[in-house]
């Protein structure tokens, strides 16, 4: 009883191996066709698995288009990073403020990397933003009521180098940014501690005889 069943299997398998040779040497047939009997301008070529028709010409034209240039993708720069804690200043430094010029109350105001619009001699400043100020207590109550009328202040700059220069110190509000600046002969103080931009300083005030003065010192 099981032998016809395994003939009938064996016949339909049989079949399905010819029909498959057929098909196979149809595709050959029609490549070497498609290929070898048409004229170079129409020949074309048989893909198999997306069953589409490309005209070789179009084909050799791609191979031949410039690639397409790749977005570059600017790293970005990493601004210095400041030290945290921020470090005290030099015992020679304070030393001259303290005991030379009888200075008193230091206080950290800001610590910055300098930009290149801190050394820029058109703009002539140096700017103390809001977002960066340790704390805005240095102020008495009468200099913060002269800054927020716009009445600059005169004041004492002690420079990276120990000598000490006339400065203006205001206030400006710029839209919805507030800074506090250093103005007037700030160009001076540029060119003779040799700032660059990239370089990392501090800001301190102090009193002397009750009247406000700053500090720079480069880290």
């Amino acid at each position: 009883m099981m032998k016809p069943l395994c003939l009938d299997i064996l016949l339909q398998v049989t079949e399905v191996d010819q029909l498959k040779l057929q098909k196979s040497h149809h595709n050959d047939y029609l490549k070497h066709f498609l290929y070898d009997t048409l004229p170079p301008n129409l020949r074309f070529k048989f893909n198999n698995r997306k069953r589409t028709l490309t005209t070789l010409e179009e084909a050799d034209d791609r191979e031949w288009e410039a690639p397409k240039p790749k977005l570059k993708i600017s790293k970005k720069q990493h601004k210095p990073v400041c030290p945290l804690p921020p470090p005290d200043l030099p015992p020679k430094f304070k030393q001259h403020i303290l005991e030379e010029m009888g200075g008193t109350g230091l206080v950290l105001v800001i610590q910055k990397t300098i930009f290149y619009s801190d050394v820029n001699p058109t703009a002539n400043r140096f700017s103390i933003p809001f977002s960066q100020v340790k704390t805005h207590d240095f102020l008495n109550e009468v200099e913060a009521k002269e800054l927020a009328h716009k009445t600059p202040m005169q004041m004492c700059l002690l420079d990276p180098s120990l000598k000490q220069t006339s400065i203006t110190f205001n206030k400006w509000v710029m839209g919805n940014t507030s800074l506090y600046v250093l103005t007037n002969t700030w160009n001076s103080v540029v060119k003779n501690n040799q700032l660059e931009k990239g370089d990392m300083v501090q800001l301190w005030s102090f009193q002397v005889n009750s009247l406000l003065c700053f500090a720079l010192f480069k880290l």
